[in-house]
């Protein structure tokens, strides 16, 4: 997996601090369910590439501290060496958070949206994506050709 680099500062929301890249844009439900699903509205979210980032992040800016070290002992036993971990840590335990509350409102969206859309019921829905192992423009367009038959 190639990282790319730690982007500068740029202007951030308070809200949500802990992310360096933009989020993705979102169609509005009025597109309609398949152009939502080809903008990539219910695929795995970046923010789970976005928390691995934040590791080796830390492990490069720990590594230059560890570097240029100049008090005497071990450099690990000092605050600011804690100090880099912690914020790291806690950017990425935040990514990763967001990035299991993302993942979960994608899989039951799209859930809801394809039993809307087809008039299937979600356990049935369930049950496909489940054994379905292609992308999510295919499963519409197998849900979209059985769903007479379920």
């Amino acid at each position: 997996m190639r990282i790319p680099p730690k982007p500068k500062r740029g202007k951030r929301s308070p809200f949500y601090w802990w992310r360096r890249w933009r989020s993705h844009q979102y169609l509005p439900v009025r597109k309609g369910l398949l152009a939502r699903i080809q903008n990539g509205d219910f695929e795995y979210p970046e923010l789970f590439d976005w928390a691995k980032y934040e590791l080796k992040y830390k492990q490069d800016e720990l590594d230059e501290f560890v570097k240029n070290y100049q008090g005497n002992g071990d450099p690990k036993t000092d605050t600011l060496y804690r100090d880099i971990e912690r914020r790291y840590q806690k950017r990425y335990n935040k990514l990763f958070e967001d990035a299991c509350e993302v993942e979960h409102r994608h899989l039951t969206g799209l859930t809801e949206a394809l039993a809307k859309e087809f008039k299937v019921s979600k356990e049935k829905i369930k049950t496909i994506m489940e054994t379905f192992g292609g992308a999510t423009e295919d499963l519409y367009i197998y849900v979209d050709k059985i769903k007479y038959t379920i």
